[in-house]
């Protein structure tokens, strides 16, 4: 349905019915800035450059129809072209377009000076359907035919301008905090990744040693298990020390390596294989640790412990050092 405002009522502004956004043409950036320079130089700058937008905006960037809006009607400007449609021939000179006469038209000042005394009234009347829907309620009343003058509708415009350019920034402070909050939470969510990894890591290690220290003292326990139970068999089959006046007796010093002496009486038929057993039972400080017996005149080491102790050379008063040895 039609929509046709009463003179000289503003208040008819809000009987307007809600009508859909004038479709969007397809015009480029530089051709809406040759509209605007255009608008402009036909006006002779008189209106704000702002404005001008809007008013263009409104009318699809319509030249002639901006122009028609802000006076009510047509006019015309030398060089002006598509302008000059409510003038009659006499007026147009010869003909339309290049070299046609334009002399008598008369300065463009004057003719606007004629013009707005009988334009103080926008009445072309848009159909509010026509308008972007965005747009100050009072320039939208002074479009659709309004009794606004033309000072209240740059007024209007300038508001649509400045409310236009609120809602641009307050736009793009939004999206700014929404990208800032979607950078946040994008950092917390990579912390926090970072945060699992690591503790995964760490666990990861922990386990290996948990599992590591119980293989070491695993084998620990069953090694301190094997000696002890070698040292008992040792003990349990070491030979009892000979009498004195027994028949073979052979009385050794043993040197031990901290400075310590031991004396101890053994079979001239025994083995060298018993002094190390009565040493491996007797001597704490030497247990679990490989070492040799040698002799240091002449030296000699005695590692045959299934050589007798005759057949060794090892008389009666003989003395052994005990020496720890550096092999792995």
């Amino acid at each position: 349905s039609s929509y046709v405002p009463r003179q000289g009522d503003r208040s008819s502004k809000r009987q307007r019915p809600q009508g859909g956004a004038m479709a969007d043409m397809e015009v480029s950036d530089e051709r809406k800035d040759e509209m605007l320079m255009q608008f402009l130089s036909m006006t002779d700058d008189r209106v704000d450059p702002d404005v001008a937008q809007n008013l263009l905006a409104v009318v699809n960037w319509d030249v002639q129809a901006a122009i028609e809006q802000l006076y009510g009607g047509p006019m015309s400007r030398p060089g002006t072209a598509g302008a000059f449609s409510d003038f009659p021939p006499e007026q147009m000179g010869a003909g339309h377009g290049a070299g046609m006469d334009v002399s008598g038209m008369g300065d463009m000042d004057n003719m606007m000076h004629d013009a707005s005394p009988h334009r103080q009234h926008i009445g072309s009347g848009l159909h509010p359907g026509m308008m972007p829907p965005d747009m100050d309620e009072d320039l939208q009343f002074a479009l659709a035919g309004g009794n606004v003058s033309e000072e209240d509708l740059i007024q209007q415009a300038l508001k649509a301008s400045q409310q236009e350019e609120d809602n641009r920034q307050r736009s793009s402070l939004r999206e700014q905090q929404e990208m800032e909050l979607r950078e946040s939470i994008l950092m917390d969510q990579m912390r926090e990744q970072t945060q699992r990894e690591e503790q995964q890591q760490i666990a990861e290690v922990q386990a290996v040693e948990e599992k590591q220290k119980a293989e070491d003292e695993r084998k620990c326990a069953k090694e301190e298990q094997r000696v002890a139970q070698e040292l008992e068999a040792k003990k349990s089959a070491l030979p009892s020390e000979p009498a004195a006046d027994e028949p073979g007796r052979l009385a050794l010093m043993l040197r031990l390596p901290g400075g310590k002496r031991l004396q101890r009486a053994f079979r001239n038929g025994e083995t060298i294989g018993v002094v190390y057993d009565y040493l491996d039972v007797t001597v704490a400080e030497i247990s679990g640790q490989k070492y040799h017996l040698v002799s240091t005149h002449p030296r000699k080491v005695f590692q045959d412990r299934q050589q007798t102790l005759t057949d060794a050379g090892i008389g009666n008063q003989f003395v052994l050092m005990v020496e720890l040895s550096t092999d792995l």
